[in-house]
């Protein structure tokens, strides 16, 4: 019988598992205290969720993102701008987030006795004080891909970790190519390692939490609009009956090439993360999501100049206080898990804050976070 060649190991310091903003923060800063790094990213493209995107009015994020004003989100851009070596400047806008009922707007005060499945995830959007910042995960992106110069490996999916008692030894890329590391840092969805690790490796309370969890598929629509809808810069949070929410932001008016005055708006709504694959859903979520916009502005959706649809699966949850607080897998010595899933503060500021914390454990240096339940306000915020 012949006997196949033994497969070649390549070894690096780092593996980083994942480009997202959180993969490429991790890669950036491990390459910078001179590691030989890999990245490893499934699709083609860079950026994950937080990639830009180019429109009619140039380059726009990724779907909605928000940046609310609070010293845990000062603190995040701070640390931020070290990594970057810029400023991020940010523009206060107080603004009470709205909702549309009877007839006309009103201050968005939460739900009441209404039980809204994703109130928690649509509280992190409905602020009353936010940042619009000089520069945002668009511009971000590109930047950390253009600094890094280590080893980057496109189309790869890691298929398996291989654990040899506390370590992961081998991560198998493809199901063929073979790659090791000093360190694996996981920034892709956490519930992909239910199918990457051995059930040995995998402690019960921690599966079911990954696989049994409230996570949900965020459906966004962004709509260039022909002229100006509002001059309102306060967050909307729409709702028809027995709907979801569909929060989402009227940004400043510009001028299109030909002259014509455009404004764009990013609105998102939120399904259950395991009917992402049925397109009827996705489709009822769009529908509802115009359905609302057109409610509360009427004429808004007349001579549309363009929309695009963004469907993000797995875009939303809460893993708080899964795992130790800098993301190390139990059992493991060499595996982190970088996810703003894992930090009080929500969407982009949670997944900063998170790269934040595991990158200090791996240095074995201490990072110390203001309190999440520290009083944010400066007076009454009308939030959900």
């Amino acid at each position: 019988m012949a006997q196949s060649k033994p497969t070649k190991t390549t070894e690096f310091d780092s593996i980083v598992i994942g480009a997202g903003l959180e993969g490429l923060i991790a890669a950036h800063q491990l390459e910078g205290t001179g590691r030989k790094v890999a990245l490893v990213e499934g699709f083609d493209v860079l950026g994950g969720n937080s990639r830009p995107s180019q429109s009619l009015v140039g380059p726009v994020d990724h779907g909605l993102k928000l940046f609310p004003e609070s010293p845990e989100t000062d603190e995040a851009l701070d640390w931020l701008e070290q990594v970057l070596g810029e400023k991020i400047e940010r523009e206060l806008v107080d603004a009470p987030p709205l909702n549309y009922d009877e007839g006309r707007f009103k201050p968005f005060v939460g739900f009441g006795d209404q039980k809204i499945e994703t109130s928690h995830e649509v509280d992190a959007f409905a602020k009353g004080r936010y940042y619009r910042l000089s520069t945002t995960p668009k511009d971000w992106v590109p930047k950390l891909i253009e600094s890094f110069t280590g080893t980057l490996m496109t189309q790869s999916i890691a298929t398996k970790l291989s654990v040899d008692d506390e370590f992961v030894i081998e991560v198998l890329i493809n199901g063929a190519k073979r790659i090791s590391g000093r360190e694996v840092l996981f920034c892709a969805t956490p519930q992909q390692l239910t199918k990457l690790l051995p059930d040995t490796h995998l402690p019960t309370r921690l599966r079911q939490k990954l696989l049994k969890g409230e996570f949900w598929t965020s459906v966004n629509l962004d709509l260039i609009h022909r002229g100006t809808v509002t001059e309102s810069q306060a967050v909307h949070v729409l709702k028809g009956a027995n709907e979801e929410p569909s929060v989402g932001l009227f940004y400043p008016p510009t001028a299109l090439q030909d002259g014509q005055i455009a404004q764009l708006s990013q609105w998102l709504t939120l399904v259950p993360r395991d009917t992402t694959d049925d397109s009827e859903l996705v489709a009822s979520a769009l529908k509802q999501i115009k359905r609302q916009v057109k409610r509360a502005y009427e004429t808004s959706l007349e001579g549309l100049i363009k929309e695009r649809i963004v469907v993000s699966p797995t875009s939303h949850g809460d893993l708080v206080g899964i795992l130790p607080e800098d993301g190390k897998w139990p059992k493991l010595q060499n595996l982190w898990v970088i996810s703003g899933f894992m930090d009080p503060m929500k969407n982009v500021i949670g997944a900063i804050r998170q790269a934040r914390r595991t990158l200090a454990g791996i240095a074995g240096e201490p990072v110390e976070f203001i309190a999440h339940d520290t009083d944010l306000s400066e007076g009454p915020h009308p939030t959900a």
